[in-house]
C-alpha cells in the first residue's frame, strides 16, 4: 500500500469521516444492530496508535467510505483468517 502524507489534513479528514459516518443512531446501537445480524459476540479491544497512523488509518477509512472500526477489523481477519 502506498504510504499517504496526510499532515495538515486532519481537520479535512474529521470533516469528511463525520460527513461519512453521520448517523442518527449511536455507536451502542451500531453494536447491537452488528450482534444482531452476525450472531457473533463481539468483544471490545481498546489500543492507542501514534498520531500519524491514526491519520492515515482515517485517510484510508474514508476514501473506502467505511468506518475504522470495519477497516481494522478487515485487517486483522485478513491477518488470522
Amino acid at each position: 500500500m502506498k504510504k499517504v502524507n496526510v499532515g495538515g489534513l486532519s481537520d479535512a479528514v474529521n470533516k469528511v469521516s463525520k460527513r461519512v459516518h453521520n448517523q442518527d443512531i449511536g455507536a451502542s446501537q451500531v453494536t447491537r444492530r452488528i450482534r444482531e445480524s452476525s450472531g457473533e459476540s463481539l468483544k471490545r479491544l481498546n489500543i492507542e496508535l501514534p498520531e500519524d497512523v491514526h491519520k492515515e488509518l482515517k485517510l484510508e477509512a474514508v476514501m473506502k467510505g467505511v468506518s475504522m472500526r470495519q477497516l481494522v477489523e478487515e485487517m486483522l481477519r485478513a491477518r488470522y483468517q
